[in-house]
């Protein structure tokens, strides 16, 4: 969860987004919105304008209407999400250009996004590990293939090294190859413990149709806990398997659609144990710039359960409004344990949106109201709804290249129909789910 300095968007666009190519596509959205309700003509070709570091068939290839028949606005839109959600463009737009025999050409027009960073230094901030001063270096659109390099550096709360490479083509028809090395070391948010965690990884992912997609991680992992007395090490191979049904229309900032998410992480060695994690998520438009979201997640945990391991209610992926657990917090209260089930509801407001959002793609801030509730325990068996919990609260999501947007949130948990007189504030990178 890194948090890029807000001077970094304002230098990127000046320098690598022409005035002209926003006008253009602000031209193409006005002669798309003037042409006739009634207008079906004949589409003979296909024109990507727009494209200079990305290679053509990148984009191409997400195109899936067909030539030589009338132009399906449904066929084209799908199109144009799909090469936004590529993540390589500002904006997406598509129009028709009338011919003189009553045919016409379908053009999609786009302006890239930032391509690469110079090796930059600044400070970051993480919910759990504090304040970290971080040096990046970043290869977004590596050779105008989609491919992503990334080195990340951080001292100071969190001391980290990783190397992360990605390309979700290489091998063909959507099946992609990303590898991750890291070695990273900070000290635990409320055990008395340093941790070291070293990881190798590699993960296959392959799309099948435009909703379902299998992934294969397996990884290779060391964790280390040590202090004053004491010295845990646990190595394991972890041949993590993932399915995901995904129907949302714009993943950073779903307007419509649902996306149902299967984990099932083996973690194979002395004192192994498998974790089954569950999510399901549903976006519901109820305006153009109003979108209802709800989200279930649940976790299921089999075999060795020590507390190094426990997970905890309270942060910016659970339940919000709790301020973060302290040093000596007692681990058999209603905040801890290895497995859970909680729900958040959102209503997302999108403001300050650009013209080409009318198209569906917005790139405004985004408000949000929010209200989650869950239960935790050790085992599956001891949940109670006695010791249910939840936080509500209000928030921003603030778009910034190459991270998607940042994540605030602002909130005040509840328990026994008792809100907390203190808020809390949370941090992070990307929507919630």
């Amino acid at each position: 969860m890194v948090l890029t300095c807000k001077f970094l968007k304002n230098i990127f666009n000046i320098f690598t987004r022409p005035v002209f190519s926003g006008l253009f596509l602000l031209y193409a959205f006005f002669t798309q919105n003037h042409l006739k309700a009634d207008y079906y003509p004949n589409i003979i070709s296909i024109e990507v304008i727009g494209l200079d570091k990305t290679k053509p068939y990148i984009v191409n290839r997400e195109i899936l209407h067909p030539l030589d028949s009338q132009i399906d606005s449904t066929l084209a839109d799908l199109d144009r999400n799909r090469i936004f959600n590529l993540g390589l463009f500002d904006n997406v737009a598509w129009r028709l250009v009338p011919l003189e025999n009553g045919d016409a050409k379908l053009q999609f027009i786009m302006i890239e996004s930032i391509n690469r960073t110079p090796p930059l230094i600044f400070p970051s901030y993480d919910e759990e590990k504090g304040w970290s001063l971080n040096g990046l270096l970043i290869l977004k659109n590596f050779q105008g293939k989609n491919r992503s390099l990334e080195l990340n550096t951080s001292f100071g709360g969190e001391e980290r090294i990783q190397l992360l490479f990605n390309d979700p083509w290489l091998f063909g028809d959507h099946v992609s190859l990303s590898t991750y090395i890291e070695n990273n070391s900070y000290e635990h948010l409320f055990l008395d413990q340093n941790i070291n965690i070293k990881n190798i990884r590699m993960s296959v992912g392959k799309w099948y149709g435009n909703n379902i997609k299998l992934r294969f991680s397996p990884t290779i992992t060391q964790k280390v806990y040590a202090n004053k007395l004491d010295t845990l090490d646990y190595s394991y191979f972890v041949p993590e398997l993932k399915f995901e049904f995904d129907t949302r229309d714009i993943f950073w900032n779903p307007k419509k659609g649902f996306r149902i998410i299967q984990s099932f992480i083996p973690m194979l060695g002395k004192n192994e144990f498998h974790i089954w994690n569950q999510s399901f998520s549903l976006f519901l438009p109820y305006s153009k710039t109003l979108t209802l979201a709800l989200n279930t997640t649940i976790q299921k945990k089999y075999g060795y359960k020590n507390d190094v391991w426990i997970s905890y209610f309270g942060n910016s992926f659970n339940i919000r409004g709790w301020k973060l657990p302290q040093k000596g917090s007692p681990l058999d209260n209603f905040r801890f344990g290895h497995e859970f089930i909680f729900s958040s509801f959102e209503i997302r407001k999108t403001v300050f949106s650009e013209k080409a959002s009318v198209l569906g793609l917005s790139k405004g801030l985004c408000f949000v109201g929010f209200i989650d509730g869950g239960v935790i325990n050790k085992n599956w068996d001891d949940i109670n709804m006695g010791n249910l919990i939840g936080g509500a609260g209000f928030g921003v999501r603030i778009p910034v290249p190459i991270l998607q947007s940042i994540r605030i949130d602002i909130g005040w948990g509840i328990k026994n129909k008792i809100f907390n007189k203190k808020y809390a504030v949370h941090l992070a990178i990307q929507q919630k789910f």
